[in-house]
């Protein structure tokens, strides 16, 4: 549970304006991470040669929250985390990441940045459900782990709808296209001399993407259930486009001009005896021949007992030719006060391909 370092009550009172509140948190971690010579999603692990590696790593995020309020009762803020490069063998560099900004009232609320689209904002991700993380991610770098649909696939910058009435919720996002190449032509002189360079910019002409999902909260005989439903829409860009982490496995992206639909669903439940659970599916269908469809399955299971968490997930890309799943376990003992040890392990299967693809860390989270 995170804990409010430092609040104050910015001391303006103008025209619009009825109060202004910023609020600092934080999170931080420490330990070891390692993985085979294989092992997309961390950086560092790449290029190993036969050799696994382990690394020191520690990083930190401090999220920044600014809100107000209107005469009229329009809420408004912004929301931006400072963080610490992701790579394990890295110190400072520290950046700006999920930076948005909001306005909201009885209308719903309208949030742009980079933020989830409508349908990774309403559906629960298998290993979400069960609320385990381990601090070198092996939860989600697996070869089965799905991510965020759609999410991403122009320039991040997503504008979404978000209503809200009783059990039922509803989201809606675009994300625009703005992709673009550079090219540059070096050309020798007739007579000599040295060469001239000329850059030009070739513009994909890809449509917006969006995205429409719904979610409901139920509770049946003491059960916290969670449904969601979506749809999104996009066109891969120039450099092309993949769902999931196949990519980073060795998969070929869909090209530039390919067409996906994508529909998903979840399912989460929460027995409130300490067992938490979490199904996901969703359908990748792009267009143009020699494109076939893709399905992904994910599941995952919880359970915590006083302080000890342990969790477990499992996803699966079915794809026309080979099939790519992954699976990781995760632990955690909370010490108290916002610190917990943490351990993580993952592992990868891809079909004719004998890759090194085990993930593991081990350390301590924080949260402030």
């Amino acid at each position: 549970m995170k804990k409010v370092l430092f609040a104050t009550t910015a001391l303006v009172a103008s025209a619009g304006f009825a109060a202004a509140d910023i609020t600092f948190s934080g999170s931080a971690e420490m330990g070891i991470v390692g993985g085979g010579k294989d092992a997309p999603g961390v950086s560092s692990f790449a290029g190993n040669g036969a050799d696994s590696t382990t690394e020191f790593n520690n990083d930190f995020t401090l999220t920044v929250v600014g809100s107000g309020q209107t005469d009229s009762g329009l809420s408004f803020g912004i929301s931006v985390d400072f963080s610490t490069d992701a790579e394990p063998n890295e110190n400072g560099n520290v950046s700006l990441d999920n930076e948005a900004v909001f306005i909201s009232g009885d209308f719903g609320t309208l949030t742009l940045g980079e933020i989830d689209g409508a349908v990774d904002k309403r559906l629960t991700e298998a290993h979400n459900a069960v609320g385990q993380y381990s601090i070198g991610d092996d939860e989600t770098v697996h070869a089965g782990y799905q991510g965020s649909y759609g999410d991403a696939a122009y320039d991040n910058q997503i504008l979404r709808y978000d209503y809200s009435f009783g059990d039922f919720g509803f989201s809606a996002s675009m994300e625009l296209n703005d992709d673009n190449a550079t090219t540059t032509t070096l050309t020798a002189p007739a007579g000599g001399g040295p060469l001239t360079s000329t850059t030009t910019r070739a513009a994909n002409d890809a449509d917006n993407g969006y995205a429409l999902a719904i979610s409901y909260k139920a509770d049946m005989g003491g059960v916290g259930l969670g449904f969601g439903l979506g749809y999104q829409y996009l066109e891969a860009g120039l450099s092309g486009w993949a769902p999931g982490n196949l990519r980073d496995y060795g998969f070929t992206p869909w090209t530039a001009g390919t067409e996906v639909d994508i529909i998903a669903a979840t399912v989460s439940a929460d027995f409130n005896n300490g067992f938490k659970a979490g199904f996901e599916y969703s359908n990748y269908d792009p267009s143009g021949a020699g494109n076939s469809d893709v399905d992904h399955y994910a599941i995952g299971l919880g359970y915590t007992m006083d302080a000890l968490s342990v969790g477990a997930s499992y996803g699966k890309f079915d794809t026309s030719g080979d099939d790519a799943d992954g699976w990781a376990l995760t632990a955690a003992y909370d010490l108290g006060g916002g610190a917990a040890i943490v351990a993580g392990y993952s592992d990868s299967d891809v079909d004719n391909n004998d890759g090194d693809y085990e993930t593991y860390s081990l350390g301590v989270a924080m949260s402030f």
